[in-house]
């Protein structure tokens, strides 16, 4: 019984460090600079703009905006492959993987320090066709655009 203050106490010191959202990074604002598009998948740009500062923005412990780090990101790649199960039907393909490339430069103090340079990050999804495959495969965007903002975000925010 002696022991459960000390206990108590001992736990209560080992929290108190604890900051929301993990160990703080090297800066305290990130700049998204206007995202590139490289590939032939028009308007990508302006959603995963949207997105990632959205993403950036909840994250307690830095601001959005000027005047610190800077993130520059460009949509390098846009790949629809055909998935299929048997060799009879190459050229009827019922579904698709699906694959988004970005690649990001990551620099803080005014550009001087770079803390990553031309990484590349991906999202893959399935197309499963069904009726009208245009829009199907626009429905795609949101999900592959959020998963590689979720992907740069936590990349950027990891303590350097």
């Amino acid at each position: 019984m002696r022991f459960l203050p000390l206990l108590a106490a001992a736990l209560l010191a080992g929290c108190s460090a604890y900051q929301l959202g993990g160990p703080k990074p090297a800066f305290s604002r990130i700049e998204v600079l206007p995202i590139r598009n490289a590939t032939a998948r028009p308007g990508l740009q302006a959603i995963f703009q949207e997105k990632l500062v959205e993403d950036l923005g909840r994250d307690p412990r830095i601001k959005v905006g000027p005047g610190g780090a800077k993130l520059d990101v460009e949509v390098i790649a846009y790949r629809r492959v055909g998935l299929t199960t048997k060799s009879t039907d190459a050229y009827s393909y019922s579904s698709y993987r699906v694959t988004m490339v970005a690649r990001c430069t990551l620099t803080t103090d005014g550009g001087q320090k770079l803390l990553f340079k031309d990484r590349e990050f991906s999202s893959v999804a399935t197309l499963q066709l069904t009726g009208d495959s245009a829009s199907e495969e626009r429905s795609l965007a949101p999900g592959l655009l959020s998963d590689l903002s979720s992907q740069i975000r936590e990349a950027a925010t990891t303590a350097w």
